[in-house]
């Protein structure tokens, strides 16, 4: 049930099946979560401005989305984690890395 959704600079140097294994694992070592419930990949970018447009500048975007129910506090060290993991794989520090939680719509979520 939780969803990675990782949209990137379509011209980023960096290991995405790494970076998605990444993530996954970290998401699953977290409370609450099965690894079997997990979905997770990767959405090229075309176009992007990050800061001042300069060219080098690059950017990772993670939405992690959520079945509502867990604490702030929670959803919290889950987008730290995510993050933390992304910055292991994309060392370059001029890579933007963001994570949001999103919840997802409990009443309409099939699978």
């Amino acid at each position: 049930m939780p969803h990675i959704t990782v949209e990137y600079t379509e011209t980023l140097s960096v290991d995405m099946p790494k970076l998605l294994s990444a993530l996954h694992k970290d998401l699953a070592g977290r409370e609450s979560v099965n690894i079997h419930a997990i979905k997770t990949r990767a959405i090229p970018v075309q176009y992007s401005i990050v800061g001042d447009g300069h060219e080098d500048d690059k950017m990772i975007h993670i939405c992690l989305k959520l079945l509502p129910g867990r604490s702030d506090e929670l959803r919290t060290e889950m987008a730290q984690g995510l993050q933390a993991a992304a910055r292991k794989i994309a060392i370059d520090d001029r890579i933007a890395i963001t994570v949001e939680t999103a919840d997802l719509h409990a009443a309409s979520y099939t699978k």
